[in-house]
């Protein structure tokens, strides 16, 4: 009770010094955070997981993973008796890999820009399988592990 009277006997600067120091405190702490978030998300040669998007149906359709800094889209299509992957980027990337289940990575081929690529599976994708994708920008590798069907 007395430092509560203390408090309401005190002058006005004392007052609005105890009421705004914790909101100047939390405040600081939030844009510190911010700030120290995007500074880690802006580093060079970091890994960065792609989300895929609700929609994704790799065998059926076109299925969208994004990132903060990158969006892509993948499809696959049976052309006379051979499956391709189709890859498009919303940025240039320097390379893509892409592998079925465990077997080893295979390199997409550009075609034309660094923003559309395309790759022969030398096997089909099948109902179960999980697509794993690689991409290498200028700064950054974006990965993405996509089940074929959800």
């Amino acid at each position: 009770m007395k430092l509560l009277k203390y408090f309401y006997q005190s002058n006005r600067h004392i007052k609005l010094a105890v009421i705004l120091a914790p909101l100047l405190a939390i405040g600081t702490y939030v844009i510190t955070g911010i700030l120290l978030d995007e500074k880690i998300e802006k580093q060079a040669g970091t890994s960065k997981a792609m989300q895929l998007q609700p929609d994704c149906h790799l065998l059926s359709g076109v299925c969208e993973l994004q990132h903060r800094e990158i969006a892509a889209n993948i499809a696959v299509e049976d052309k006379q008796g051979k499956q391709l992957v189709y890859l498009a980027t919303s940025v240039p990337i320097q390379g893509a890999l892409l592998s079925i289940r465990d077997a080893a990575p295979s390199p997409m081929r550009s075609r034309g820009t660094a923003k559309r690529w395309v790759l022969e599976l030398q096997q089909r994708v099948g109902e179960n399988d999980v697509v794993r994708l690689a991409l290498a920008s200028d700064k950054n590798r974006y990965f993405a592990e996509i089940p074929a069907t959800r």
